[in-house]
């Protein structure tokens, strides 16, 4: 019974802090953590497959909406949508939204438990901080309050990803492949992450065989070329390109000028700013190292083993597929709005999770889980101050 507890409570109670973070959070904004957002395109979406057509037939104006050829699409990609299809013949329009990204973060905790626990055979204590916070000492707090399109994408994407690592740490290339395609379908810079997978299997002794799920994965890939070249005859075109924020101007949706910028605000930006003596939240992005500190701690990784004689190469190619994800997202106009730090980074940490697989396996270190614990805190406190 006494090895049962104790292999039992520690997962148990990191999972508790992430729900005492949700509730504490809402209970002090004063809203529900499981409601419809306004901001639900995907059900929108889910709606229209039922009757029968790809374009929405009408505008709403407070949601990013493509517009093409006189009519208005879903700009994002479809795979949240698939889930909230089934969703739809219970709920209609009001799905769980708060729900659906709180099951998201829950599932991806488990999986990373899981995957620490019984592929790098760490104890349950260790295996249980690792899975915390790689997954909620960051952006993830502030991401999951709330159900809105972007939300949604941005942790479906992390469960995936994190899935899609496990599987393959597992011997299941085909149900990797799988999963990392549906990913593709949240974030389509996710496809960058693909190599990662590669080297995971590469460097399995025993491998099973990979075609089957790389024709599972091209098959996915091809019901997104069919569906987009339907939509805005461009298989590659899922929406984004005909959102009025970039049809309006000349650089459009990407360019080198807006790396710049970008660098100034999410690698060195603060978050708040001083006005008339007045400190005020930057409520449009800062710092991804100060909101997301597992970015930095991967180069102080690669340090330390470059110092020990511990460096294995398979941790400097993950890093710098890492640096050339982080490039291609600074070429982005917007780079997620309004948010608490810079959310779009929150597709770099399946990055630092690979990092880990391939150095020697160890607990978290007492100055990480420091760290740690106070970028928990402050993601939940600015998760609050953003949105009361």
């Amino acid at each position: 019974m006494k090895g049962l507890v104790r292999r039992v409570l520690p997962p148990l109670l990191a999972f508790l802090v992430i729900c005492c973070v949700y509730a504490g959070v809402h209970l002090a904004l004063g809203t529900q953590p499981f409601v419809h957002s306004d901001y639900d395109s995907y059900t929108l979406q889910a709606l229209a497959w039922r009757e029968g057509r790809m374009s929405l037939g009408r505008d709403y104006p407070h949601l990013e909406l493509a517009v093409f050829e006189g009519d208005w699409y879903v700009s994002f990609p479809p795979v949240p949508s698939l889930v909230q299809l089934p969703l739809t013949l219970l709920f209609g329009r009001e799905t769980p939204d708060g729900l659906l990204v709180k099951l998201y973060v829950a599932g991806a905790f488990w999986i990373l438990y899981d995957y620490f626990r019984r592929t790098r055979k760490l104890g349950p204590w260790a295996s249980s901080l690792w899975a915390l916070f790689l997954v909620f000492a960051s952006d993830m707090v502030s991401v999951s309050l709330d159900g809105g399109v972007w939300y949604q994408a941005q942790t479906l994407n992390f469960l995936l990803l994190v899935a899609a690592f496990a599987a393959m740490t597992r011997r299941r290339p085909t149900l990797s492949c799988v999963l990392y395609a549906l990913a593709v379908g949240c974030r389509p810079f996710t496809a960058r992450f693909g190599p990662v997978l590669l080297m995971v299997y590469l460097k399995q002794k025993q491998r099973p065989r990979l075609w089957p799920g790389l024709a599972a994965g091209l098959c996915i890939a091809a019901c997104y070329a069919a569906y987009n070249y339907a939509r805005f005859g461009n298989p590659f075109e899922f929406g984004h390109n005909y959102l009025p924020e970039f049809t309006r101007v000349e650089t459009g949706q990407f360019s080198l000028a807006y790396v710049a910028g970008n660098i100034q605000t999410f690698l060195f930006g603060l978050p708040f700013s001083v006005e008339n003596g007045v400190w005020t939240l930057n409520p449009f992005g800062f710092s991804m190292f100060l909101c997301n500190p597992v970015l930095w701690m991967t180069l102080v990784w690669l340090i330390e083993a470059a110092v020990r004689r511990r460096l294995r190469p398979q941790m400097v190619l993950c890093w710098c597929l890492m640096l050339t994800h982080l490039f291609c997202l600074l070429l982005h106009k917007s780079f997620g709005g309004f948010q608490f730090g810079a959310r779009y980074t929150l597709e770099l940490i399946p990055y630092a999770l690979a990092m880990l697989h391939f150095a020697p396996r160890r607990a978290p270190r007492a100055w990480e889980a420091t760290v740690f614990s106070l970028a928990l805190a402050f993601n939940a406190a600015g998760a609050y101050l953003l949105n009361r």
